[in-house]
């Protein structure tokens, strides 16, 4: 299992890699789906020392949206970084190891590449998502990992069923 700074850098390395660029609210939505196909497909989440909180504009990673903020809508250039033993000469970018984590960023990536942040925010907001359950107006609520992984159950069993009629 990953850190959501390894999770983020993972998906900076894919834009840098295909010269897509990334905004912070793009990953954050991107970070939330890959939460879900983990916890869905792994039956574990793919980062463990963040929560994902209901924002007005959907489901945020708040250590991952806080990291980026000062980019505001423009495209982030920089990687996450972790301070090593409380040394500032000791930065470091995480990285994402576990190869089946690496797959579900893969499988994130190539399903929501091409969408711009503010369809994924459409996407998140529909009726019936976790973030629609749970948020309320002018609160950053938790959204349950149960709650997100029910929801990509039925999210991959709709995949499955998708693609075995294609």
């Amino acid at each position: 299992m990953g850190t959501a700074g390894s999770v983020a850098n993972e998906f900076i390395n894919l834009c840098s890699k295909h010269s897509v660029e990334l905004t912070n609210m793009k990953l954050v939505k991107l970070m939330y789906i890959a939460q879900g196909l983990s916890l869905s497909l792994l039956n574990r989440p793919i980062f463990k020392d963040d929560k994902i909180e209901a924002w007005k504009y959907g489901p945020v990673v708040p250590s991952i949206y806080h990291e980026f903020k000062h980019y505001k809508s423009k495209p982030i250039t920089s990687k996450s970084i972790v301070l090593d033993g409380g040394n500032w000469d000791n930065l470091s970018e995480p990285t994402l190891t576990n190869e089946d984590d690496k797959k579900i960023v893969k499988l994130t990536w190539n399903l929501y590449k091409d969408m711009t942040p503010l369809d994924l925010v459409d996407l998140t907001h529909r009726a019936g998502t976790p973030w629609s359950l749970t948020y309320e107006y002018g609160k950053n609520m938790t959204i349950d990992n149960k709650l997100i992984k029910r929801y990509y159950d039925q999210f991959v069993v709709n995949l499955r069923n998708h693609l075995k009629s294609a």
